[in-house]
């Protein structure tokens, strides 16, 4: 396949292009930066980057015609992030204007499937919350009238290697305070770890080696996923406490901790993700549990402490 990657120069978005890669699919990547886990592709003919917005419509025309499908990762992401660092309405054009000038151009090239990650059916009122239900509804309008054939994968919390923190300086445009690394890299730092709210709020924590399976196997997929919007998850969620006891014992050490107010835009919540539409439509369930995905995870966070010291 010849693939697009929007944002995918990321967390999520450089395994996948690492996965794609591997399989000898035909890779096009754009986004605002070049980090170290994209570079490293620079001398394969297969691969391509294009530095830029998907806001600027001089580059979305040359780099969505003649491919295959189009996985669409780049958005502004963050809960209290999208309130209190970034302009709400600049997560509004990049969120909700990018997909649709991505699907008004998949229409145009007839691009024969996009693929869109989306977030739970919580009701949080941010910005970022707002934006991702609001794509994931024109992907589903974008299917019905105009026959763009798309795919909406609904993720709890993705964690494992290469996903950013709030005070990271390894160059991104835009970092996020997300659980898991928040913990690993602040007890690093030899600091107390802020948990906002009691800790008993719950989510679904999906090993980022399971999206990257769900993501393939929707782009590869014969069937037609016409406005199908799958839940990608294994019907069992964990509160932040039970993430912290988690990480002590595969980590063999006591994180220290203090409960703060929950931050703006988001309130106690309990999500979890049916896994019948994974398993009926993609023929896939989860196959790395929390201790799995947590030991793989770890040894990246003190490896890239240690590089930074």
């Amino acid at each position: 396949m010849n693939v697009l990657v929007t944002g995918g120069a990321g967390f999520v978005g450089s395994h996948l292009v690492d996965r794609l890669l591997k399989e000898n699919h035909e890779v096009t990547v754009l986004d605002l930066w070049e980090s170290q886990d994209i570079t490293k592709h620079n001398d394969n003919p297969f691969y391509h980057f294009v530095k830029g917005s998907i806001l600027d419509d001089n580059i979305i025309p040359s780099i969505v015609k003649d491919k295959d499908r189009i996985v669409h990762m780049a958005a502004i992401l963050g809960t209290s992030e999208s309130i209190t660092t970034y302009d709400v309405e600049q997560v509004a054009l990049v969120n909700v204007v990018g997909i649709i000038r991505i699907l008004k151009a998949a229409r145009k090239f007839n691009v024969q499937r996009v693929v869109l990650p989306t977030s739970p059916d919580v009701q949080w009122l941010n910005p970022y919350s707002i934006t991702k239900q609001t794509a994931e509804k024109f992907t589903k309008f974008f299917n019905k009238e105009y026959d763009v054939e798309t795919v909406s994968l609904k993720f709890g919390k993705i964690y494992g290697p290469r996903e950013r923190w709030l005070n990271s300086s390894i160059g991104a445009p835009f970092n996020y305070q997300f659980l898991i690394p928040t913990i690993l890299v602040e007890t690093l730092r030899g600091n107390i770890v802020q948990i906002y709210g009691d800790g008993n709020q719950k989510s679904e924590y999906i090993f980022v080696h399971d999206v990257i399976e769900s993501f393939v196997r929707a782009l590869k997929t014969k069937k037609n996923l016409g406005g199908e919007i799958i839940p990608v998850g294994g019907n069992k969620n964990y509160s932040v406490n039970d993430i912290i006891e988690t990480i002590e014992k595969c980590w063999n050490r006591k994180i220290q901790t203090e409960y703060m107010k929950m931050r703006l835009g988001e309130t106690p919540a309990e999500i979890i993700l049916d896994t019948k539409k994974l398993k009926d439509i993609l023929d896939y369930e989860l196959e790395w549990d929390l201790t799995k995905g947590l030991m793989e995870t770890i040894p990246y966070y003190e490896q890239a402490f240690k590089d930074s010291n």
